[in-house]
């Protein structure tokens, strides 16, 4: 499990570099995991505003920090299947809940979870009523993404 400790210093870190490191850091990624990246950049996330894209990109950043600081080295290559596997697994158990309230949905997400702490931080980013920047249909896909990439990842 990556621990709450981990994950807020991964994120300050990376929330707190200015625009050239930024960058920097996204070109590293893209290099160390061009699938991801696509995955992420892909059709099926046209739909998000920039805001939401930017958001996207963040979380996944400190996920693979926090992951890299938590086992000593990057994450796994994996491949496009691999992600349509782990996201299509993941749409099913959004679908199989019936409740209208967000937070409500995401409970079964926590359920015999090893990654409960990434998966908080993902919903505590995505229910910050103060930015306002986040569609309804936007948290929905961002979760999704982001809960795939944990689970291609860190397969429990």
């Amino acid at each position: 499990m990556i621990e709450e400790k981990i994950i807020d210093i991964a994120a300050e870190q990376i929330g707190s570099q200015d625009e050239s490191l930024f960058q920097g850091m996204i070109q590293q990624f893209k290099e160390a995991h061009p699938v991801v990246l696509a995955y992420i950049f892909s059709d099926n996330f046209k739909l998000l505003t920039s805001e939401e894209s930017n958001l996207l990109l963040y979380i996944i950043l400190v996920i693979r920090s926090s992951i890299a600081t938590s086992k000593g080295e990057e994450p796994p290559t994996v491949l496009a299947k691999d992600i349509d596997i782990a996201e299509e697994k993941n749409w099913e158990l959004m679908n199989t809940t019936s409740s209208k309230k967000f937070r409500e949905r995401l409970d079964i997400f926590f359920t015999n979870t090893p990654q409960e702490d990434l998966l908080a931080f993902i919903e505590d980013l995505l229910m910050d009523e103060e930015e306002e920047i986040i569609t309804k249909a936007g948290r929905e896909y961002i979760f999704i993404a982001a809960k795939t990439v944990v689970d291609i990842w860190l397969p429990s």
